[in-house]
């Protein structure tokens, strides 16, 4: 079922808010017919509570293995990487095969469960009246007006090109603004820019509409501007030419969250711990989607164990590894590397360790459990974004001042003498050691003109490298979206 097939059955608003805690104390509620769900500003609440969860499960895992595993901090280690059709899944987008078929890559479920997604968002916001003063409702608006520009943002970075390369003549994605009542006129794909400007609009609006900030299970105002500071540089282009106007704006938009937010950096130990415990009592992390136990899979693929050793007492890990390339980058007393912890594997003595940024844990009878928090934005990101923006614009010291900020949290030396390329080169070197597993490596290079370059193997797969001006860059969208709403384009490749 896709958006416009699914679209018609949702008169009825969201059995997803249905939601059984998966953010905080809040009771399930039953599915209401639409103007019984939005009589009273907590039918508000509850139908955005099901929304967040839409960005669960499924939403989640293709969207990680879209991000991730088009870089070069991944390897995939033996036959159970590609012994059957969900593995065959996995590795698409490592191979950048990019199929259109949804049988064989995770396009076709991220391009399903982003629209699904939207649906529920835009039948909230669609019931918000103009004028409206009611601060809960104020925002639930001010929420889901973010979640859509989330998901668009995702969407637009996976389908279409790097916003440098032609943004108006390029091809984003399709704008679906209201909930959808017909199929004869299914929505075509708007350019790349016009995506871009959607998603401005919709953080820019919500920005002042919130009226609290809750645990950070819950965006913000500060995550708005969070996200919006990401949503510039990724519009600032290249080191060589970037467009200061939009590096400004995002060293603008970094700074409210870091000198306003109330966020602060984990130091030494509370660092090393950061991906150990739960998101909400973490004064670092922004926004992050935690999970009630048994609910995220991605441990199972990146350190449980799967397909044929699992129960195997010998075999206590996922198909999917931190690549040597990405583990060399760490210096010994480094405190990343705290990040990544030994993990058997029967008859293997290379690829030893495991990330676990999604950690599991063990239960009586060998059942596995699992409630880590997707990190979505986390105060050092905002260092390192805002280091990026200034070393753009021709501020070396307080590029490399912000850069410092965040390689001496790690237990390493101050940089010196840096600037120019050779800075910038540094802080994507740091982007990539901070923020890896967090779906940021698939896009960094490409963003900023360069290429990712994978110079190691990968069990059947070879070394590679994909310019950030190949048609590959841009995933191709599935045949079934494609037959069943012939005003979208396919991307070539």
């Amino acid at each position: 079922m896709n958006i416009f097939s699914s679209c018609l059955l949702l008169t009825i608003i969201i059995g997803l808010a249905s939601c059984d805690k998966k953010l905080d104390e809040l009771t399930p509620h039953n599915v209401n017919f639409e103007a019984q769900q939005f009589s009273t500003p907590q039918g508000y609440t509850k139908a955005t509570i099901g929304n967040y969860t839409s960005l669960a499960g499924n939403y989640e895992v293709s969207w990680f293995n879209i991000s991730e595993f088009r870089g070069n901090n991944v390897t995939f280690i033996d036959q159970t990487s590609t012994n059957n059709l969900l593995d065959a899944q996995n590795i698409d987008a490592f191979n950048f095969t990019n199929s259109e078929s949804k049988d064989f890559g995770l396009s076709h479920q991220f391009w399903q469960t982003s629209y699904q997604a939207l649906l529920g968002i835009n039948m909230v916001l669609k019931n918000v009246k103009e004028g409206e003063s009611d601060p809960v409702i104020l925002q639930a608006k001010a929420e889901n007006l973010f979640m859509r520009a989330f998901v668009y943002f995702n969407l637009v970075r996976v389908y279409g090109r790097p916003y440098y390369q032609n943004p108006t003549g390029n091809p984003g994605v399709p704008l679906v603004l209201l909930p959808i009542t017909s199929t004869s006129n299914p929505p075509p794909r708007e350019s790349v820019a016009a995506t871009y400007d959607q998603i401005i609009k919709d953080l820019t609006t919500a920005i002042p509409l919130f009226t609290q900030k809750k645990v950070n299970s819950y965006v913000s105002k500060y995550a708005a501007y969070a996200l919006l500071s990401r949503v510039y540089l990724y519009m600032s282009g290249t080191y060589a030419a970037a467009d200061t106007r939009y590096a400004k704006l995002s060293e603008q938009c970094a700074d409210s969250v870091i000198n306003n937010g109330g966020y602060s950096l984990l130091q030494v130990d509370a660092y090393a711990n950061y991906y150990n415990n739960s998101n909400q009592g973490n004064l670092e992390t922004i926004w992050a989607l935690n999970h009630d136990p048994l609910t995220t899979t991605l441990p199972m693929l990146l350190n449980q164990p799967a397909g044929v050793y699992a129960g195997n007492p010998n075999y206590s890990t996922g198909q999917v590894k931190p690549s040597s390339d990405l583990l060399g980058m760490l210096a010994a007393n480094d405190l990343r590397r705290n990040f990544y912890k030994t993990d058997k594997y029967q008859n293997n003595t290379t690829d030893t360790l495991s990330t676990w940024k999604y950690y599991y844990n063990y239960l009586k009878y060998g059942v596995l459990t699992s409630n880590a928090p997707f990190h979505h934005l986390r105060l050092s990101e905002m260092f390192l974004t805002r280091a990026e923006a200034r070393v753009k614009q021709g501020n070396m010291s307080g590029a490399l001042g912000d850069l410092n900020i965040i390689h001496t949290r790690a237990g390493l030396d101050p940089l010196s003498g840096l600037t120019g390329s050779p800075l910038f080169n540094a802080i994507m070197r740091e982007r990539r050691l901070e923020l890896a597993f967090e779906g940021h490596i698939g896009y960094d290079y490409f963003r900023t003109g360069l290429p990712m370059e994978r110079k190691y193997a990968s069990f059947n797969s070879g070394p590679l490298t994909v310019g950030p001006t190949e048609a590959r860059v841009a995933m191709r969208i599935s045949l079934d979206v494609i037959i069943e709403n012939p005003n979208v384009t396919q991307n070539e490749q």
